[in-house]
C-alpha cells in the first residue's frame, strides 16, 4: 500500500462516522471526529503526493 492511502482510509472512516452519530443524534454534535477525519485526509493527500511513484 502506498504512503498516505491509510490515513485517507481512516479520515474517510472517521468523517463518515462523525457525520453519521451527528445525524443519527438529535443532542451530539461529533465536531472533533468530523475536523480530524478531514485532517487525516488531507494528511494522507498530501503523503500520497509526495511519495515517489511505483514502477
Amino acid at each position: 500500500m502506498r504512503p498516505g492511502v491509510g490515513w485517507i482510509i481512516a479520515g474517510v472512516a472517521l468523517l463518515g462516522a462523525g457525520v453519521a452519530v451527528t445525524f443519527l443524534s438529535n443532542a451530539v454534535v461529533w465536531y472533533g471526529a468530523i475536523v480530524v477525519g478531514i485532517i487525516w485526509i488531507v494528511r494522507g493527500v498530501f503523503r500520497l503526493s509526495k511519495a515517489p511513484p511505483q514502477d
